[in-house]
Formats: structure tokens, sequence, C-alpha cells
């Protein structure tokens, strides 16, 4: 290859290299996590659910079925990373699945 056809090359590879470093923007992000995240259910977890430490995989996402009412009600850690659910319905299932993906896209974007 000659060299003028080298420059070439280089000087139409720059613009494809730019377009790739630039951050992803928050639902294509979303969009990635969802589909590279494992999920990982629990049932009869030992002692409170306040007590309940995650596995600290940013990979993962922990749904811990609660037993009794006493454990508190539906939610998702600040961070993301632990569904708690208490006999949730459908629709507050998914609800708080969604806040789980938005807290954890809010991280990974605060990170960058």
């Amino acid at each position: 290859m000659r060299p003028t056809m080298c420059l070439v090359a280089l000087f139409l590879a720059i613009p494809v290299l730019q377009a790739a470093e630039q951050p992803m923007d928050a639902a294509a992000l979303r969009v990635q996590l969802m589909e590279t995240t494992r999920v990982v259910a629990l049932m009869g977890i030992e002692g409170s659910s306040v007590d309940f430490k995650d596995d600290g995989d940013p990979e993962t996402l922990e749904i811990v079925f609660l037993d009794r009412r006493s454990d508190g009600p539906s939610r998702v850690s600040p961070d993301g990373e632990v569904i708690f659910l208490y006999k949730p319905s459908d629709k507050v299932q998914s609800a708080l699945i969604g806040e789980a993906f938005d807290l954890r896209v809010a991280r990974r974007l605060d990170e960058r």
C-alpha cells in the first residue's frame, strides 16, 4: 500500500474510533445492563432483611423473597443491587425492577 493510501485509511478510521469512545447514553446503558445482568433469586434468608448483605458483585441483581411482613415492605436497596419482595403484585414487582435498573444506570454514569 502506498504511503498516501495509508494516511487516507488512517484518517478515515479516526472518526470511527472517536465514535466508539463517546459515552453511552442512559437509555443504551440501561439496555446493556438489562442484557448482561445476572438475576439471582433468594428465599428463606437468615435474619432480618435490614441485616442482609449483598454479594458485592455489580453484575448481579439479587431478588430476595421475604417470608415475613416484619422484614419490611417490598423495596429496592439504595444502590440498586438488591430487590426485597414481600408478596408483591406484578405491577409493584415490575416497578421495583425498573427502579433497580435506574439506580444502577445512574451509578454507572456517575462513575465515568
